[in-house]
């Protein structure tokens, strides 16, 4: 949500700094935002993983993703065992993401099992 709100904001300020810097004849050397993590703040990253997901956009989007599910499923009222199930398992998830270090290719992998597993159990539970 607060991804969606910066968006929306820039989707109207970088047009405005871009006509005035034309009109001042000058240039404007535009980089994309970094990207934001949804499970944790990334000016707190200290970890290697944490580092490299707050350093690249797919891996954001995956661990939003990720995030986004883990806490449907939690706080949709399910089965106390469910619930117990996917608290343990995002537990090992993060043990199996942090173990990956700055390695993409790993953590990419970490978070597709992840995002797999939380995928079936919230269609188990008709979400």
């Amino acid at each position: 949500m607060i991804r969606r709100q910066i968006r929306k904001i820039l989707a109207g300020i970088i047009p405005a700094v871009l006509i005035l810097t034309a009109a001042a004849g000058m240039t404007l050397a535009i980089t994309p935002p970094p990207a934001i993590a949804q499970s944790f703040n990334c000016a707190h990253a200290v970890l290697p993983a944490e580092t490299a997901i707050c350093g690249n956009a797919n891996l954001s989007s995956l661990d939003e993703q990720t995030t986004g599910m883990y806490f449907l499923i939690v706080g949709s009222g399910a089965p106390a065992t469910t619930v117990a199930l996917v608290k343990t398992q995002q537990g090992k998830f993060l043990e199996t993401r942090n173990a990956c270090g700055a390695d993409i290719d790993c953590l990419v992998s970490a978070y597709t099992d992840q995002i797999m597993f939380l995928k079936n159990e919230k269609s188990n539970l008709g979400l």
